[in-house]
Parts: structure tokens; C-alpha cells; sequence
């Protein structure tokens, strides 16, 4: 047992998960800030129009509008449409709107490639039940699933494979899941900001079990 890795390990995770979680916290922001500049535009709008007939909500979120109305740098997003709606953009950047519900399905799928293809193999290394030289590959795999198991990081499995193999639907997998058991068969995977909450906090229950394991008995 290397206590002294695992120290260094719970500290690499530790940054990772801040990484994450900064990373998930600047862009709802972000959403938030882009959602309230829309509502803005829009009562300027009517404000403008007064009693015209077009100075509805419902009319203007038909309207087109760029990003540099709204954040004062322009970008063109890349897409088979030249035009973006606002009724469009006001769900993307909604509350647990899509671009949150996207995000976290992103969030998912790179923390498990952190543990799948890094973590879970150092710990290996660690236990002693790997050697130094070890890589990601089927004997590692199959070392790892004796001795570097954990009911979280195999619930992330089954959701990042239906994210990933099913396109974001939930397969027979998700039947297995012992602890983040909000999906069943055929279900969107919609990671919402309370899920993604969840989350976080387990990946930092699994990074004091690494502090307690680098603390020799």
C-alpha cells in the first residue's frame, strides 16, 4: 500500500473536481446572464412598439438576433440555419434548459474518462495490485474490476455508455444502477442542475475515501 500516493492522488483529484465544478458553475452563469440580456432586449423592444400588434413575446421569440446584440462580441454559430431564433435561444439558456441538460451529459462523460483511463488504474498501482508500468488495456480492466470497485463510478458507467452508445437514451443498463437511480430504460439521460449537484458531491465523498487511504493505520 503507497499511502504517499494515494495523498497525491486525492490532491490530483481534488484539482479535477474543482476544475469540473468551476467549469459547470462559469457556464450557467453564463446561461443565465445570455437569458436575462434576451428579456431585456425583448422589453426594450416593446417598450419601442408600444401597442403594435408585433409587440408581443410570442412575436419576437419568432425574430432572429446575433450574439453581439446581446454580449457585444459577435460569433456565428456554426449550424444549417444563417439565423438564430430568440425562442430558441431563451430554452437553451433556460433554467435546466438544453444547453444545462447538455452540459451535464458532458460533465458525465469526462469525469468517467478521468477515472476509467487515469484514476482507477493509479489506484491499482497504489493497492499494489498493479505494477508501475501498467496501461489501460483488457488484463488491466480485469485486475481493476476485482480489486477498484465502486457502486458511484459503475452507476457513471452505465449512464456514460447510454450517453454515449445510445445517443443520451437510457438502455437496459440503467436497470443496474445502485445509487444515481433516476433513469429507467428509454429515458432521455437529462442531467439537471440538481442531478449534476448529486454528482459532484459523490465524486467528493470518493475523494476523502483516497485521503483516508493515504493515512497508514
Amino acid at each position: 500500500m503507497n499511502h504517499r500516493r494515494f495523498l497525491e492522488l486525492f490532491w490530483e483529484f481534488n484539482a479535477q473536481i474543482e476544475a469540473l465544478h468551476t467549469l459547470y458553475f462559469d457556464s450557467l452563469v453564463g446561461y443565465s446572464i445570455l437569458h436575462e440580456s434576451l428579456l431585456a432586449h425583448q422589453d426594450s423592444v416593446r417598450q419601442l412598439l408600444g401597442e403594435h400588434e408585433y409587440a408581443t413575446q410570442e412575436f419576437q421569440d419568432t425574430c432572429s438576433i446575433a450574439y453581439k446584440h446581446l454580449a457585444n462580441r459577435d460569433h456565428t454559430p456554426v449550424s444549417m440555419s444563417p439565423v438564430m431564433k430568440q425562442g430558441d435561444m431563451k430554452r437553451r439558456v433556460a433554467d435546466d434548459g438544453q444547453n444545462t441538460l447538455l452540459l451535464g451529459r458532458a460533465m458525465v462523460v469526462s469525469a468517467y474518462a478521468y477515472w476509467e483511463e487515469y484514476l482507477r488504474i493509479e489506484i491499482g498501482k497504489a493497492l499494489g495490485v498493479l505494477p508501475a508500468t501498467a496501461r489501460a488495456c483488457e488484463e488491466t480492466r480485469q485486475v481493476l474490476n476485482k480489486s477498484v470497485v465502486s457502486d458511484f463510478w459503475g452507476d457513471m458507467r452505465y449512464i456514460r455508455n447510454s450517453i454515449v452508445h445510445t445517443n443520451g437514451i437510457a438502455n437496459d443498463d440503467v436497470k443496474r444502477c445502485k445509487v444515481l437511480t433516476w433513469f429507467k430504460p428509454g429515458d432521455p439521460i437529462d442531467i439537471s442542475r440538481e442531478r449534476m449537484d448529486r454528482i459532484f458531491s459523490l465524486m467528493g465523498g470518493y475523494r476523502d475515501v483516497l485521503h483516508d487511504l493515504s493515512l497508514p493505520k
